[in-house]
């Protein structure tokens, strides 16, 4: 579904992502870790057609993501670290208009589905959104990315300042975006949540991948081991 190859930003003598390469497939998962400075919002912009990059090329279910950025964008979705929606609309109203903006026509009863669906209660969705926690928020985007049948996610730090109740609920709405085939890219600091959600994980140095690890039957400690090691080597 994504397809990153050889990807580089380089800024002067500053290489921001040098040489980047990974894949995501249907239904699939995918947590890049890294600290400040290791390149990953970099990426992202660059997936999201905000920045061009240097060379390399990014594919999106075979569409350049930059070249083809307005046909990319109808099958993507972005969540930021903070959401920020209208806070004098209910959640069904900011998704209505939402989905007007991207020329989408959706029925009432679907949008309280939705956000049913991804933890939403009855007695919060004809609310104001003001009112709305972080993971609240972040809940009535991942609802209008189901509604827009999004082929691909993309996460800024989704659980930073989440309490642990709502990383909970956070990671068991994101498998369920899983299993309807959508894939997901995760940059975070949080290896916690890496380990409980990601098919794979990548570490990022300085703009480096300097590791994708397979997730299957790897232990939280032996995560936590890998991370570290990029960071005494």
């Amino acid at each position: 579904m994504l397809q990153v190859r050889q990807l580089n930003k380089h800024y002067g003598n500053t290489h921001a992502v040098n040489d980047l390469s990974f894949s995501i497939k249907k239904g699939e998962i995918l947590c890049l870790l890294g600290s400040n400075g290791a390149g990953k919002t970099t990426t992202l912009n660059i997936l999201l057609g905000f920045i061009q990059a240097s060379s390399g090329m990014a594919e999106l279910d075979g569409l350049d993501m930059y070249k083809q950025k307005d046909l990319c964008r109808k099958d993507l979705m972005y969540i930021p670290e903070n959401v920020h929606l209208y806070p004098s609309f209910t959640a069904i109203e900011n998704i209505t208009y939402l989905a007007e903006l991207s020329g989408l026509t959706l029925a009432p009863e679907d949008i309280k589905s939705s956000l049913i669906r991804t933890g939403i209660t009855e007695q919060h969705i004809n609310k104001k959104v003001g009112g709305f926690s972080k993971g609240m928020r972040q809940k009535v985007l991942i609802a209008f990315s189901l509604l827009k049948h999004a082929k691909l996610v993309l996460m800024d730090e989704p659980t930073s300042g989440l309490d642990p109740v709502a990383t909970n609920e956070f990671i068991d709405v994101i498998n369920n975006i899983k299993q309807r085939g959508t894939a997901v890219l995760i940059v975070t600091h949080d290896l916690l949540c890496a380990h409980e959600l990601a098919d794979q994980i990548g570490i990022m140095k300085d703009g480096n991948l300097t590791e994708l690890i397979d997730n299957n039957n790897l232990s939280l400690p032996e995560l936590t081991q890998h991370y570290f090691n990029q960071f005494t080597a």
